[in-house]
């Protein structure tokens, strides 16, 4: 039965991240003192879970064979301006809704102008990120910047708080993990996702709205983007220009070592996690054992181009088997 458990769970698009990350936490685990510490676990949790919930969003972009780079920016902005918000006395829950609000604003926009004005997702993000990046620079670097303090004691409480050891932050991206799961496995709208993904133009001719379903898409990676944001600086307890920045490419090689695929039909929920943990978890490891930290990037990328070759071998298989190629 263990045998059997293991084929099947072999076979899943999330297998490799999986192994990743196992593989990391266990070398953690036996070979740095520091690494069950509360204060590392409690890093870990704060590391993991906003990427993680990030990744969720740009895990469904993937899937349907595109991706958002505008996330790290969206994140840094939605949390400026929910620091903002807060500093100047509006109630939590508004700023919380209206810097949410604003991260599925920007999705829209990138949505439509990826669906509707079909300009390709790669020119349309980078767009976008620069755009809000540009933003929180000016923001941050402006006399505004120092007005961005002061926050409610409640939403302080809400970001360091923790219940079973686990921050609220952890909790919410486990829900969000399942719901969206659940959505991907067992609903219309989930299997047609990865059906557009794998062949857009025979999505369109058997009638599948493939424009909303696009725009759907970026919708939700912007707004949990901005929730991550609000989330960041509910836990750290300010606003920073640093916030998200840089941030895309860690999610979206996530992402893709969780077993998404660029080409899209491809990745779940169990993926977008084990992709972040894996990528959390090399960042936790450079730092508990003192390691330069610019050959993560080696590491990252490597692992990256052997997914990605990877990836490419099973498709050219599969198109061998159908007699495409």
């Amino acid at each position: 039965m263990l045998k059997r458990a293991y084929q099947s769970f072999k076979k899943q698009d999330s297998f490799f991240g999986a192994l990743a990350s196992a593989a990391f936490f266990l070398v953690l685990a036996l070979f740095s003192p520091y690494f069950f510490q509360t204060n590392n676990l409690l890093s870990m949790q704060a590391l993991i879970a906003p990427r993680a919930i990030m990744a969720i969003g740009m895990m469904l972009v993937v899937i349907i064979g595109m991706f958002d780079l505008s996330v790290g920016s969206v994140m840094g902005l939605a949390g400026i301006l929910c620091g903002f918000l807060l500093s100047q006395g509006v109630a939590v829950p508004l700023a919380i809704l209206l810097s949410v609000g604003l991260g599925a604003l920007i999705g829209l926009l990138n949505g439509v102008l990826v669906a509707v004005c079909n300009i390709i997702p790669l020119i349309v993000t980078i767009g976008t990120m620069y755009i809000f990046r540009g933003f929180c620079e000016m923001i941050m670097t402006s006399n505004l910047a120092m007005s961005l303090r002061g926050f409610p004691q409640s939403f302080l409480n809400f970001g360091n708080m923790t219940f079973l050891g686990i921050y609220p932050m952890l909790w919410i991206m486990i829900a969000l993990l399942v719901i969206t799961e659940f959505i991907l496995k067992r609903t219309y709208f989930g299997r047609q996702l990865y059906y557009i993904g794998g062949n857009p133009s025979s999505a369109r001719s058997l009638g599948f709205n493939v424009k909303g379903a696009i725009i759907v898409c970026f919708v939700i990676s912007g707004t949990l983007a901005a929730l991550a944001g609000v989330l960041s600086i509910a836990r750290f307890q300010s606003a920073s220009r640093y916030l998200g920045q840089g941030l895309q490419m860690d999610i979206l090689i996530a992402c893709i070592i969780g077993g998404g695929s660029l080409m899209g039909g491809k990745g779940d929920m169990k993926g977008a996690f084990f992709g972040t943990a894996f990528v959390a978890l090399l960042e936790n490891a450079f730092n508990l054992f003192e390691i330069n930290s610019l050959f993560k990037s080696v590491v990252v990328g490597a692992a990256l181009i052997l997914v990605v070759l990877f990836d490419g071998y099973v498709h050219l298989k599969k198109m061998r088997e159908l007699g495409k190629v």
